[in-house]
C-alpha cells in the first residue's frame, strides 16, 4: 500500500520547482522540454510516486499575485504538509529577502499550528560547473545567515541541487523520505516501488555482504521451500559474483517441478560496502523477461543512488541548530 503523505514543494517562481517535477517523472532523462519550462500558475496538484510513496507536490506558482492569494488562504494550501521542500534559485541573490519574507510567512503558520513536519531546503541551481564557484559558495552563506533566526524553532536540512546532475536531486528527495520514515521502511519502499514497475515478479531482496537483509518481497502465497529455493540461489548466485568480480549474474532454475524461473543478481558497493540485489521472475514468456531484466538493469544507477543516499551521508548534507 502507497503512502498519502503530503508533501509540499515551495518556493518564489523561476526558482525551478516545475524543472525539477518534471525531472522526477521522467525518471532522471533530461530532455529539451526542461528548458524553457513556463512559470506555473497557482498551485499544480499533482502526483509522482517515489520509494512507492506518492508524493503529493502542490507546486505551488512562485509569482506574487498567487503568492499573496494562497498566504491569504493559508489553510486552505497550507494545511497537513508533512514535508515540505523550499527551492531557492542560489545564482538569484537580489531575490534572497523576497525568499525568505515567502518562507517565513510559511513558518510563522507552522508555530500558528504546531506543525513541526521537516523542512528541506534545496540550494537549487548548483549546476556541476558551479559548485566551487565563489559566488554560489557566497550565496548559499549568504542565505543561510539570513535563515539564523528561524532555525531554533525550525530544523532546516540543507541540500544543493541542479537538474543537471539528478543524483543531488535524487539525493534531497531521499532523505527527504527519511525524515518521515526510518531506515528500514524507506529501504522496503524501494523494493515495493520496483515491484509495481515489474511484471511477474517472485522474489526482490537486498542483501549487505555480510548476509544482512536490507529489505525483501516474496509473492503473496509463495511456499516456504520457494523461499528456501530462493535464499539458495541467492547464496550461489553471490558466489558466482565474487568469485568471478562480477557485476550482474543472470541464471534460470525451477523452484519446484512447475515454477521455472529466471533471476538476475546485481552488485555494487558504497564505501567500500558490497551490496547485493536479487530479483527473481515467474519464466511465461522470454521476450517479457528480457524487457523486464532490461528495465532492471537501466534502473540499477538509480536504485544505487537511492541506497546510496539512505544508508550514508555521502553528499554535503547538514542539520543546523543554533
Amino acid at each position: 500500500m502507497v503512502s498519502d503523505k503530503k508533501i509540499a514543494l515551495m518556493g518564489l517562481d523561476n526558482a525551478g520547482k516545475t524543472s525539477i517535477l518534471t525531472t522526477m517523472r521522467k525518471k532522471f532523462d533530461i530532455s529539451e522540454e526542461i528548458k524553457g519550462i513556463k512559470p506555473t500558475l497557482k498551485v499544480e496538484r499533482s502526483n509522482f510516486q517515489f520509494l512507492n510513496h506518492i508524493i503529493y507536490s502542490a507546486d505551488y506558482g512562485g509569482q506574487k499575485k498567487y503568492l499573496d492569494e494562497y498566504l491569504a488562504h493559508k489553510t486552505r494550501y497550507l494545511s497537513s504538509i508533512d514535508l515540505l521542500f523550499f527551492v531557492v534559485d542560489i545564482q538569484d541573490s537580489l531575490r534572497f529577502q523576497e525568499s525568505i519574507d515567502f518562507l517565513k510567512e510559511i513558518l510563522d503558520y507552522f508555530e500558528e499550528i504546531d506543525n513541526k513536519s521537516p523542512i528541506v531546503i534545496l540550494y537549487h541551481k548548483t549546476d556541476p560547473k558551479l559548485r566551487e564557484d565563489p559566488t554560489i559558495l557566497h550565496n548559499q552563506e549568504q542565505y543561510t545567515e539570513l535563515l539564523q533566526p528561524f532555525l531554533e524553532k525550525h530544523p532546516m536540512h540543507f541540500y544543493n541541487t541542479s537538474i543537471y546532475d539528478i543524483a543531488t536531486i535524487l539525493h534531497a528527495f531521499s532523505k527527504g523520505i527519511l525524515f518521515l520514515y526510518d531506515q528500514t521502511t524507506a529501504i522496503q519502499k524501494i523494493i515495493d516501488d520496483f515491484v509495481e514497475k515489474i511484471e511477474n515478479v517472485m522474489a526482490l531482496l537486498i542483501f549487505e555482504q555480510n548476509g544482512i537483509e536490507l529489505g525483501s518481497y516474496f509473492l503473496e502465497h509463495i511456499t516456504l521451500q520457494m523461499k528456501k529455493k530462493i535464499l539458495t540461489l541467492y547464496e550461489i548466485s553471490q558466489r558466482r559474483i565474487l568469485e568471478e568480480n562480477l557485476n550482474t549474474y543472470e541464471f534460470s532454475d525451477r523452484l519446484d517441478t512447475f515454477t521455472k524461473v529466471s533471476g538476475t543478481i546485481q552488485s555494487f558497493e558504497i564505501e567500500g560496502v558490497k551490496f547485493f540485489i536479487l530479483l527473481i521472475l515467474e519464466e511465461h514468456d522470454e521476450e517479457m523477461v528480457v524487457s523486464q531484466f532490461n528495465y532492471f538493469e537501466n534502473a540499477h544507477d538509480e536504485l544505487q543512488a537511492i541506497l546510496r543516499a539512505i544508508l550514508l551521508d555521502e553528499y554535503e548534507d547538514q542539520q543546523l541548530n543554533p
